[in-house]
């Protein structure tokens, strides 16, 4: 267990694991240069700003399957981006993440929570609180998710890592469960 601020554990992060290798693996750290390797698409092209100093990126990826009795406290890396604010003094970040959540006679308790990992860290730590999606009766059904969380405290950095994680939470899932077209989108500005 890791420790994140008022001394509380933070599990570390566990990834994707298929129906039959159901042992949990610590995730390895991310060079800055290395994007998300599972089912990975392109990231979209940074849009810059200079008379104001803004810049605009955002980041998919394929997704991910939780299959039946995937195991409380499990966590999955959903979507991940890297910026460079390098070339920013005084700024402040906005990221947006939406999904799709397609269950089957499946019931869960899913924390979706934005992490961050500075190019010198060695852990990820949370920004923000995590917003919880839950479903307590079997359900067949398909839903939208989004979150919104703020950074107010970076600091320039040439690479900093923001991914957004998944974690099972207070009992084993139901069913199955697909985390279908994850985006996340990072909007940096410079405060005059």
């Amino acid at each position: 267990m890791n420790h994140c601020l008022f001394g509380m554990p933070y599990p570390r992060n566990i990834p994707y694991r298929n129906t039959f290798n159901r042992n949990p693996h610590p995730v390895p750290s991310r060079q800055c240069d290395q994007k998300l390797v599972v089912q990975s698409l392109p990231e979209s092209p940074e849009v810059v700003s200079d008379q104001s100093k803004m810049m605009l990126k955002g980041s998919s990826s394929g997704g991910i399957f939780l299959p039946e009795n995937t195991d409380k406290n499990s966590i999955y890396t959903v979507a991940s981006i890297n910026l460079d604010t390098s070339e920013f003094k005084n700024f402040s970040m906005h990221f947006n993440f939406s999904c799709s959540i397609a269950a089957t006679a499946a019931r869960m308790h899913l924390k979706f929570q934005l992490l961050k990992q500075e190019k010198n860290q060695t852990n990820p730590f949370p920004v923000g609180s995590g917003f919880i999606f839950t479903r307590n009766e079997e359900i067949t059904e398909t839903n939208t998710f989004s979150l919104t969380a703020w950074d107010l405290d970076s600091m320039a950095s040439e690479c900093c890592n923001y991914s957004i994680c998944i974690q099972v939470m207070g009992f084993n899932t139901v069913g199955t469960v697909m985390i279908t077209n994850p985006v996340v989108a990072a909007f940096i500005t410079e405060n005059e």
